[in-house]
């Protein structure tokens, strides 16, 4: 792993440089928020503003996309991939979205893998930004660790000076590369310098404020999660908190590890020819259990709620080792009724505990 430090002009031209080649997307402001999206240059970009809306996961896994076309020849059809892969300099992926991507990339490239998904992920150059502190009142990532990666990038960028204290001109950076790509960039750019004393001390300084800036939101260890939902599966929680919620999906929409979809099939009026198109799908959705017959097994807002919250807090976890939920907050945000996961969880583990304590 090599290492530079950079002021900003050079961080800017560093990633004008990871871009040359490149389509260049990251954290782009409209109004209040930001949004990652598409960027002519570097300077564009919102590298101090606020979480944004969506995660980059619809970059890797879009919307709505053609998987295939197909066309009928003779009595057979005949399939043709659709491949949507574009080289890209993904920028300022915080390392929340991190944990997400690595979760996608463990479930669209496990047997039967999908390819399109794989091909856009080797085709992205991910540029990290490490939170120095949380992004938003929502976020627990730093109660779920989180907070921190250390692999699924290829460089990622330290803060080593507070962007409200003192000028632009006296910020520095830490650049650290985790890939021969990255290492290979911080090269080929030659920017910056390698890091001395007064740095060393600053790299420090930033891991000692780092660690106490994120506050304690759950009231469990998150290595008691999984057995908190799974204990809590017949909790009065589900149907209290699920009398609120819209069956909206905004949960699902803005969360980094949903990774549900429906295939449709669009067809000729001819019938000789068509598309294979995905989308995405959300367990929150009234209509998301439907099945033939229009028998629909989780037509109560309380069992999606519950379903979701088991996938986040528990089977993700045990199926794969890595985390179904990675505490960006946007679920709570997101959602119209304000209905906290935090507070679903908290619940959840203080009704056990009291439980506990009564038969103790």
């Amino acid at each position: 792993m090599s290492a530079r430090i950079l002021n900003r002009d050079e961080l800017l031209r560093l990633i004008d440089e990871a871009a040359r080649d490149r389509r260049l997307i990251g954290p782009v402001r409209r109004g209040e928020r930001t949004f990652y999206e598409a960027a002519d240059r570097a300077a564009e970009l919102d590298l101090d503003g606020p979480q944004c809306v969506y995660s980059p996961k619809a970059h890797f896994f879009p919307p709505e996309e053609t998987l295939l076309t197909f066309e009928r020849k003779s009595r057979s059809f005949v399939t043709h991939p659709v491949r949507h892969e574009t080289p890209t300099a993904l920028v300022a992926v915080r390392p929340c979205e991190i944990h997400g991507i690595r979760l996608l990339d463990h479930v669209f490239g496990a047997a039967p893998a999908d390819e399109g998904y794989l091909a856009r992920r080797r085709a992205t150059f991910i540029i990290a930004l490490d939170c120095f502190r949380p992004c938003r009142d929502e976020a627990f990532c730093g109660d779920l660790g989180t907070n921190t990666a250390h692999l699924g990038f290829d460089l990622m960028i330290r803060r080593l000076s507070d962007p409200e204290e003192g000028s632009r001109g006296a910020e520095r950076f830490e650049l650290t590369s985790a890939t021969e790509d990255g290492a290979s960039l911080l090269s080929r750019a030659g920017l910056g310098r390698t890091a001395d004393r007064a740095d060393l001390d600053a790299v420090r300084a930033y891991e000692r404020s780092k660690a106490s800036a994120f506050p304690r939101r759950l009231s469990c260890e998150a290595d008691r999660l999984p057995e908190v939902a799974q204990r809590g599966y017949t909790s009065t929680v589900w149907e209290r908190t699920a009398a609120r919620c819209y069956s909206c999906g905004s949960c699902n929409l803005v969360c980094p590890t949903c990774y549900c979809f429906n295939l449709r099939d669009e067809v000729s009026l001819d019938g000789k020819s068509g598309a294979r198109v995905r989308e995405w799908d959300g367990c929150q959705l009234r209509e998301f259990a439907v099945v033939a017959g229009g028998h629909n097994f989780r037509a109560a807002p309380a069992e999606r709620l519950r379903h979701r919250v088991m996938r986040k807090a528990s089977w993700i976890a045990q199926r794969t080792g890595l985390p179904g939920c990675v505490g960006c907050g946007r679920c709570d945000r997101a959602c119209t009724a304000k209905i906290s996961l935090v507070e679903i969880l908290n619940t959840l583990a203080r009704e056990q505990d009291h439980d506990h304590a009564g038969h103790s």
